[in-house]
């Protein structure tokens, strides 16, 4: 397959951005800051889900969207395993209350998992980019 090569960059730009949002993730997370490590978890994530999005021409204007699609898309077409759709749900939930909530807060448990869950959604996106040729091989 021939990929538009600035297709490529903006793919690689993506998933480069969401690699740094892992390790700020667990920069929060050993920093004890666990709200921010489920923020930023769930953005690597989201970051993953956009570039994977990308290649199927799609863009969405709200994260509820782009999380719908992903599934739609992806998840539901079993591009990814089904358990990634449990996964997205959890991360954007915990971001809810990582980013807005004043009473109460990501456990240092949950923030661990939130992380995970991340660190497994992006490596499989990647997989994808890569296995499909829209990223040189690692």
């Amino acid at each position: 397959m021939s990929v538009d090569p600035a297709l490529q960059d903006q793919l690689q730009g993506m998933m480069n951005k969401a690699r740094r949002a892992l390790k700020a993730a667990q920069r929060h997370l050993d920093d004890s800051d666990f709200d921010f490590a489920a923020s930023r978890a769930y953005y690597a994530a989201f970051y993953a889900m956009e570039s994977a999005l990308l290649t199927k021409g799609v863009t969405c204007s709200t994260h509820s969207g782009a999380i719908a699609v992903f599934s739609e898309r992806f998840i539901k077409t079993g591009i990814l395993p089904v358990e990634f759709g449990a996964k997205t749900a959890r991360l954007f939930r915990e971001r809810q209350i990582g980013d807005y909530e004043f009473d109460v807060s990501v456990t240092g448990t949950d923030a661990e998992q939130d992380v995970q869950e991340a660190v497994t959604l992006v490596d499989a996106v990647g997989h994808y980019l890569r296995a499909s040729g829209y990223l040189p091989a690692a």
